[in-house]
């Protein structure tokens, strides 16, 4: 019988990606018997790291609690990285590709005019400003970047950041000043969406419209913030569960093999997507029933449609319509529809077993063969190819 292993899980429990993070730990520890899974407080971890845990899988926020598990003696692994500790493994998001992801998209809606909001001095929102910004100037785009005054009022304590508090921000005067100075229509992309809620709040105390004025783009696909706010926010889904999978499978690892132990590794976890909903749901230069063919395609491709119901729906020639997808995103009506089964596909591939001839069918495909197909030409991947690599999805970095 094997010996019992205490492994602390510290991570908060009032946001959608800490909960999500405890799912896939608790999802790698179920093959693992021998096993005790002890929830630990986050702002407890310090004070706790000389309790004899057999290993850390936590989420490390400042200095004191890096130094405190760093002398514990037992495996690390760090999912949050914001004081580095070389004796940790790591296991975090991908910020370059959230960043690109989010410069995308808001690219992909024709704004001129692109933003960055985010926290002073909190290291995963500088990853991904810095990603987002960088991307963009490649582009040769120079995005505002929100940097608030440094004084007493405008720090965020820990207990916010990772509380998930939903009382206006201590910067929320700084944040609208900012707001009204910022060229309209515009993008902007916020490191988080309790970030994306506070803009939101701001533009609805001013007055702005939301998507129309301002379009939001969060991080973390939380449903607390995304679909409980007007309109819906956007977001990206970093895929929590699947980092608390790695980080419990690299505990095992390093519980396992000396030498993993020895040498921690760096994972670097790519997110899924971005989800669009109401927030950024505008195209700038485009007529106004456009977003709304576009909506009917994401909602519809599934069931069948084709371009002539899309010309139907908004009411407009074959001409008009293919004019102003074309003017607009590059792309024509059944280019569009054929995305949209696509994304649904990956979806079900991502986020189910179901066989892959019922992905299909739930696509929108006539047939798992034409499915097969199309899939491959979209991705360069079969259906079991790409579900096979986003399981085991994980890099080293």
């Amino acid at each position: 019988m094997n010996r019992q292993k205490r492994i602390a899980v510290a991570a908060e429990r009032s946001s959608a990606y800490g909960r999500g993070f405890i799912r896939g730990v608790a999802e790698i520890a179920e093959q693992h018997p021998e096993w005790s899974l002890v929830l630990v407080d986050p702002q407890q971890a310090a004070a706790k790291a000389s309790c004899g845990f057999a290993g850390w899988i936590c989420r490390v926020s400042d200095s004191r609690t890096a130094k405190a598990l760093a002398r514990c003696g037992s495996p690390v692994v760090d999912c949050l990285c914001a004081s580095p500790e070389p004796r940790f493994a790591t296991v975090k998001t991908d910020a370059e590709t959230i960043g690109r992801l989010a410069a995308e998209h808001l690219m992909r809606h024709r704004f001129s005019n692109f933003a960055f909001c985010g926290y002073r001095r909190v290291t995963f929102s500088d990853r991904r400003r810095n990603a987002f910004a960088a991307f963009l100037e490649k582009n040769n785009i120079r995005p505002a970047i929100y940097r608030p005054t440094f004084h007493r009022q405008n720090r965020f304590g820990r207990d916010f950041l990772l509380g998930d508090r939903v009382e206006s921000p201590p910067d929320f005067a700084d944040l609208s000043k900012w707001l009204e100075r910022l060229p309209k229509p515009v993008g902007v992309f916020c490191c988080d969406d309790l970030r994306a809620s506070h803009l939101l709040a701001a533009c609805q105390a001013l007055g702005f419209s939301v998507p129309s004025d301002v379009a939001i783009l969060g991080v973390d696909d939380d449903p607390i913030y995304c679909m409980f706010s007007t309109p819906r926010l956007s977001s990206i889904d970093p895929d929590a569960v699947a980092i608390g999978r790695i980080a419990a499978t690299t505990m095992d690892n390093m519980l396992s093999d000396r030498r993993t132990a020895a040498n921690p590794p760096n994972i670097t976890m790519p997110p899924v997507g971005v989800v669009e909903r109401a927030s950024t749901d505008t195209y700038p230069d485009a007529p106004p029933w456009f977003a709304a063919a576009l909506a009917f395609i994401r909602s519809d491709a599934t069931k069948g449609i084709s371009a002539s119901d899309v010309f139907r729906h908004v009411g407009y020639s074959r001409t008009l319509v293919e004019r102003a997808f074309r003017d607009n995103i590059s792309s024509s009506v059944q280019n569009q529809i054929a995305e949209a089964r696509i994304d649904e596909a990956k979806r079900l591939l991502d986020a189910t077993s179901l066989p892959v001839k019922e992905v299909a069918a739930i696509s929108g495909f006539s047939s798992p063969e034409y499915f097969s197909r199309a899939f491959a030409n979209a991705t360069g991947l079969s259906p079991a190819a790409w579900r096979e690599r986003t399981e085991g999805g994980s890099r080293s970095g």
